[in-house]
Parts: structure tokens; C-alpha cells; sequence
């Protein structure tokens, strides 16, 4: 299920096994994929919490006031 060259393809992954299992329970969801990013190795769970944190922050993009 997971592909520590693509983090993002990863992260889908989790994402929709979780949605699979879990149906409409956002909570439910992201324990899941938390609880199997903490599974992986090392390495592979810096890469992920690297590019969730992007998603989920921006990564210091900020969408330009109109």
C-alpha cells in the first residue's frame, strides 16, 4: 500500500482504504490513517508527516487577497 518514492500516492492510498472501511466518520478516517502512517518506518513517516503537514498548512502559501 505504500510507495516511500511517492508519499502522496501514500497518502491517497490510506485515504481511501479508510474511506473503504470507515465510511462517512471523518474521525474515524484519520485515526485510521495515522495509526498505519505510525506502522511504517522512520523514514517513510517523516516523508508523509512532511506532506501532510504541506496540505494541510499550505506550506506557507497564502492565497493572495482580492
Amino acid at each position: 500500500m505504500t510507495d516511500p518514492a511517492d508519499p502522496m500516492a501514500t497518502i491517497v492510498a490510506l485515504c481511501a482504504e479508510g474511506a473503504r472501511r470507515f465510511g462517512d466518520d471523518p474521525q474515524a478516517i484519520a485515526s485510521f490513517v495515522e495509526s498505519e502512517i505510525g506502522r511504517l518506518f522512520q523514514t517513510e513517516q517523516r516523508q508523509l508527516k512532511e506532506q501532510l503537514t504541506l496540505l494541510t498548512h499550505g506550506g506557507g502559501y497564502q492565497k493572495p487577497i482580492m
